[in-house]
């Protein structure tokens, strides 16, 4: 029997393993990098999906899709999404702003920068998809900024941060003519998956110090669910 061409197994399974890790690690500094991006354009999640609707002569992906980006769970997105992105880029690079109704939307697009080559050159849907694989670095403008520790709280902190979202929401809800058990299942739907039942948990009671560990952002230094709250109440 001749000698086989293929490594070991333990050989294949370990470049697999970190493929994987590798496509996992490039797919979440890719969601950091829009998310970073939207930020520093002053856009909410809706922002771009708001202004595709309003123009109606392109897509954009959804804002249940950008969430899905950004949060580095979009392992192998298809190339329609690349090509949105891209659409949506260009249109800021030339500010190509037509067909926008609400003063809203105006406004958050107004002053938006691109994401460009070191040459000035916008990314198209090549680029994007090259960043998604790891193939391309971030540029620097958009490369995390040094990790902010979290704030050390007691449970009775935890717990009045979480009495002061809840509290929000369901003013904000009653003014949309909600009641309070709707406002927070409506709020709900915004949390990321892995968050959502800690985040459950804590508006119908108390969250505590454990609970709200995992939902600090380091790169921006601030609570997670300050940031979903303030997306809820741009729908």
């Amino acid at each position: 029997m001749g000698k086989s061409a293929f490594p070991p197994p333990q050989v294949m399974a370990s470049t697999y393993r970190s493929l994987k890790a590798a496509q996992t690690d490039s797919a979440v500094a890719f969601g950091a990098m829009l998310k970073r991006w939207r930020s520093q354009n002053g856009w909410t999640q809706y922002t771009a999906a708001q202004w595709a609707k309003e123009a109606g002569d392109f897509d954009s992906p959804p804002h249940s899709g950008i969430s899905e980006l950004e949060n580095g769970h979009v392992k192998n997105p298809r190339c329609g999404t690349f090509i949105r992105l891209a659409e949506v880029n260009y249109r800021v690079h030339v500010a190509d702003f037509h067909g926008v109704k609400s003063r809203k939307i105006r406004d958050e697009l107004q002053g938006s920068v691109a994401i460009c080559d070191e040459n000035g050159e916008p990314w198209g849907p090549a680029q994007f998809w090259e960043c998604h694989s790891g193939l391309r670095a971030v540029p620097e403008n958009l490369a995390p900024s040094p990790t902010i520790p979290a704030p050390t709280l007691t449970d009775d902190q935890a717990a009045e941060l979480g009495t002061a979202w809840r509290q929000t929401i369901i003013d904000a809800g009653r003014a949309k003519g909600l009641g309070a058990m709707k406002s927070v299942a409506d709020f709900l739907r915004l949390v990321p998956q892995e968050h959502r039942d800690a985040m459950e948990h804590g508006l119908m009671l108390d969250l505590s110090a454990a609970d709200l560990a995992p939902m600090w952002d380091a790169s921006e230094g601030c609570w997670l669910p300050t940031v979903w709250v303030a997306t809820w109440l741009e729908v």
